[in-house]
């Protein structure tokens, strides 16, 4: 029996023999429910601490995003991290990436970079492939400060592969064109050109800076190959999508600059003078910039044009601003404009120019300041910048190849590692499959029955392909008998009854029977007999250049390239009557002008290109044409494959594929 002592808090016990075991039974009982509220307690206890330090940690962090001064910011930020215990809170790469953003703000490019590579560590560790996407793009943009578009290039290539993988299709875009930028950059124009494009296929409406940055991209590429009125349009795009007044003007002025290369030099002025005129508001560096281009475009167009104080003003506006790149600008343009008519002028300009150039480390500016030079110098002063110039051009040579192959790779080692995932995946369906294959031996056993199955398939196959073959001879040699029949029988009746009719008959009823009997001998002409030797190509391309009306330029490329001798009588056949129905729809429907067909092998396969610049026409209407299900029925029996692109008032595209 227990009892408690009221006076001193004291139990004491007095039992007999017989009530000992429910003593004991009672004692556990009690000391267990104890244990239990005591580590309860210090469960509750922790749970508690871990939720007051993670509360700690975001007041903190929202103290910094609410501070106005930067290095507030940070210091809320840092004690942010303080707070939290351990590396895998969601909030750790929440606050890095913001650490991130403002050291970028103060320039601290090292501490950016540290905590950019914690970011991606973290991140990795959590799973988060977002914010280690996030994480790479942060790099990126750090690199693009840091003037290394290598590095650039490289980060957003991961982020981009990252964003490909989630799905998420708009930051992939993004990142493909700050790719395309850096390329650029880098003098890969065709490069960026390539990557530009496919950032387009993934940006939306909403990602209108980045959709004017691919075209600005684009235009710089073709600027630098000489297609000049290409890059014009391309510059027009990027100035639909610019979203500032600052990337308006600049487009602009990359709009003059080419129409100045094409020597449309009235066109640029005006152009030149319209931004000047809007650019009151624009920074200082920026209307320098348009006087200078303006007045070196006017001199461009009159050599005699004294253009000397506008140019100056410039390099005064860009000294003051220490705006080096636009420095290489103006001085280039001095040096050329005072060339005629003070040699020693023109000289301190390039000096001027190849010093600037050294300074930003710019080396095409250095090969234009020392080519300026060697025309201006004595000719012991120019051997030796002869040779110093081509040094640098070899040198620049080099190194855009090397930067060619270096964003190439990344490229092939981003495909070789996506081959290796695959080859991988594959090993491992393998060896299950080889797994299963040991467990059921059963497999061994009905081997026979499946070969004799597959046999019979094969044999099935066979039959059904002959069949095919067979059904496509029929109707050729139907459509030719017919065809001889409309010719020889219903053609010559209809002909015989107009010559009889010819004296009697009015002029409409004569134009309806002549109407009539050109039908029959279309239908004749269409249905006709194709020689399937050495005459086959001659005819097809007979049939087709008659086929196009007397407007309309036809332009035939790779037909000599085709084995044709190698070509089934059945695929012959099909090629012929649908390029027949092709010609015959574009007669009737398209109204195009200028038609091409163009033939290639590659890979097994016979492909045709087909285009036309005709009104083209939607794809419901397209599929609903009894022609078009003509061709498609006519491709489908030789196993071939038929696309169709088109739009209205866009042309029609379509390709063939068929199998050889």
């Amino acid at each position: 029996m227990l009892r408690y002592n009221f006076l001193d808090g004291s139990f004491f016990i007095y039992f007999r023999v017989m009530n000992l075991r429910p003593l004991l039974h009672t004692l556990s009982i009690f000391f267990l429910l104890a244990l239990y509220s005591c580590t309860n307690n210090q469960n509750g206890a922790s749970e508690t601490f871990l939720q007051n330090s993670r509360d700690s940690s975001f007041t903190y962090f929202e103290q910094g995003k609410d501070a106005t001064e930067i290095r507030e910011k940070i210091t809320n930020f840092n004690k942010a991290l303080d707070h939290l215990k351990g590396t895998h809170d969601t909030l750790i790469p929440i606050i890095l990436d913001h650490k991130i953003y403002y050291h970028n703000r103060l320039k601290e490019y090292d501490s950016s970079i540290y905590f950019t590579d914690s970011l991606i560590h973290t991140a990795k560790n959590q799973n988060n492939s977002a914010m280690v996407a996030t994480g790479y793009y942060r790099k990126s943009v750090i690199f693009r400060y840091l003037n290394n578009p290598e590095k650039v290039f490289e980060n957003a290539f991961e982020a981009r592969r990252l964003y490909l993988k989630m799905g998420d299709s708009s930051n992939a875009g993004r990142r493909l064109s700050e790719m395309a930028s850096a390329q650029s950059q880098m003098t890969d124009h065709s490069g960026a050109q390539q990557t530009a494009t496919e950032a387009l296929k993934f940006l939306s409406e909403s990602d209108s800076s980045y959709i004017s940055s691919a075209y600005n991209t684009i235009a710089t590429a073709y600027r630098n190959q000489g297609f000049y009125q290409d890059a014009v349009t391309e510059w027009k795009n990027a100035l639909k999508y610019s979203t500032t007044i600052r990337d308006s003007l600049s487009n602009l002025n990359n709009i003059a600059l080419t129409l100045q290369d094409h020597k449309k030099y009235d066109e640029a002025i005006e152009i030149f003078e319209n931004i000047i005129d809007r650019s009151n508001h624009s920074d200082i560096t920026s209307q320098a910039r348009f006087i200078d281009n303006l007045a070196y475009t006017k001199w461009l167009q009159d050599s005699s044009a004294i253009i000397q104080d506008e140019l100056l003003k410039a390099v005064e506006i860009r000294r003051h601003e220490n705006d080096e790149n636009g420095l290489l600008a103006s001085y280039d343009h001095l040096s050329d404009y005072y060339r005629s008519n003070s040699k020693k002028l023109s000289k301190m300009y390039a000096d001027s120019l190849l010093k600037t150039a050294e300074n930003i480390d710019s080396k095409s500016a250095q090969l234009n300041a020392i080519e300026k030079l060697i025309q201006l110098s004595p000719s012991e002063k120019a051997k030796d910048l002869s040779n110093r110039y081509i040094q640098l051009d070899d040198s620049i040579k080099s190194e855009n190849i090397r930067v060619k192959n270096f964003f190439a790779k990344i490229k092939y080692d981003e495909e070789q590692k996506q081959r290796e995932i695959n080859d991988l995946e594959a090993e491992t369906i393998k060896q299950k499959l080889e797994a299963e294959e040991l467990k059921n031996q059963t497999i061994i056993l009905s081997l026979g029955g499946i070969l004799l199955l597959v046999s019979g398939g094969f044999g099935f196959y066979y039959l059904r392909q002959k069949h095919t073959r067979e059904k496509i001879r029929e109707a050729y040699f139907t459509e030719t008998r017919i065809s001889k029949k409309i010719h020889d029988e219903l053609a010559n009746d209809v002909y015989n009854v107009m010559s009889g009719m010819q004296e009697i008959a009015p002029n409409d009823t004569m134009d309806k029977l002549e109407h009539i009997y050109k039908r029959t001998r279309n239908i004749s002409r269409e249905n006709s007999s194709i020689p399937m030797d050495e005459n086959y190509l001659p005819h097809l391309l007979s049939t087709l250049s008659a086929a196009i009306p007397e407007n309309t330029r036809l332009i035939l490329r790779g037909e000599n390239s085709i084995n044709w001798n190698s070509l089934s009588t059945e695929k012959k056949i099909i090629i012929y009557r649908i390029l027949q129905e092709m010609m015959i729809n574009m007669n009737k429907h398209s109204e195009a002008g200028l038609v091409a067909i163009i033939f290639s092998e590659q890979k097994n396969s016979l492909n045709i290109h087909y285009s036309d610049n005709g009104t083209g026409a939607s794809e419901k209407s397209l599929k609903s044409g009894n022609g078009i299900q003509n061709m498609e029925n006519r491709i489908f029996s030789i196993k071939g494959r038929l696309n169709f692109e088109t739009e209205q008032d866009k042309g029609l595209k379509i390709h063939i594929q068929i199998p050889i």
